[in-house]
């Protein structure tokens, strides 16, 4: 049975997530005050005030004083930060319908994709949705107003799973087609050409995006733990074929 988008934030949940951030590792561009260190912002004589490192901060400016007092790793901020730009880019091809249990592997999906999306916009990040299988078959474009969580769920309710993937093509369209560096989250099983999605990662890399990329699969995808003779059926291209998974 499908979920719905008020299950995907429900209270107790948003709760665990009340004190996350999601900091992007490479520096972004953007317009204004937020969690971001800006490569186009100058270094003032002075610095205003700490905050705490996140991996991939320049390493020169930790504060080794306040270390040495507290145990913390702490930056000093000499500049102002800045919001980015989040494109969740959501896998709906056939095969993300799989369940190999109570949960399909779109539901934990959808689940992830809205989590982030609630995260991006309460930290003021200007955030989007892109559901694709062969292509981008609907989009939410980035927008910054925390009531653009709504138009998020809205989109993963109507999501329906169908035809097959094609990854590298998805990236390599995304890739051209965003006006601004920012983050980029994959959410996908990624059942395609491992290569072919190395080079579309690498074209985003190329274009200074910082990318995660969240590998959903089920449990009963990876131990195979079946006995006997087992048809398998690629659910998204319908072919059958018949073997014993623990020979």
């Amino acid at each position: 049975m499908a979920t719905s988008s008020r299950e995907y934030l429900d209270p107790l949940f948003l709760n665990k997530l009340a004190n996350m951030e999601l900091v992007a590792r490479c520096a972004v561009e953007g317009f204004f005050s937020g969690l971001h260190p800006s490569p186009f912002q100058g270094f003032s004589v002075e610095y205003s005030d700490h905050r705490e490192y996140h991996p991939g901060d320049e390493v020169k400016f930790v504060d080794w004083k306040v270390y040495a007092r507290t145990d913390r790793l702490c930056i000093k901020r000499f500049h102002q930060e800045t919001n980015t730009t989040v494109y969740v880019l959501l896998d709906v091809s056939k095969s993300m319908s799989f369940a190999g249990g109570s949960i399909r592997k779109i539901d934990y999906a959808c689940y992830l994709a809205a989590a982030l999306s609630y995260l991006m916009l309460k930290q003021g990040d200007s955030t989007g949705l892109m559901l694709f299988a062969e292509k981008v078959i609907s989009q939410v474009p980035p927008a910054s107003r925390r009531t653009h969580v709504h138009a998020i769920l809205q989109a993963l309710d109507r999501h329906t799973t169908e035809g097959r993937t094609h990854l590298a093509s998805v990236l390599h369209a995304v890739a051209e087609t965003t006006k601004r560096r920012g983050l980029v989250v994959l959410i996908s099983d990624l059942l395609d050409d491992e290569g072919d999605i190395f080079r579309g990662l690498a074209h985003l890399k190329f274009l200074k995006h910082d990318v995660i990329v969240f590998h959903v699969m089920d449990p009963r995808e990876l131990d195979l733990k079946y006995d006997g003779l087992i048809q398998f059926e690629d659910l998204e291209t319908g072919d059958k074929f018949r073997t014993f998974p623990q020979s």
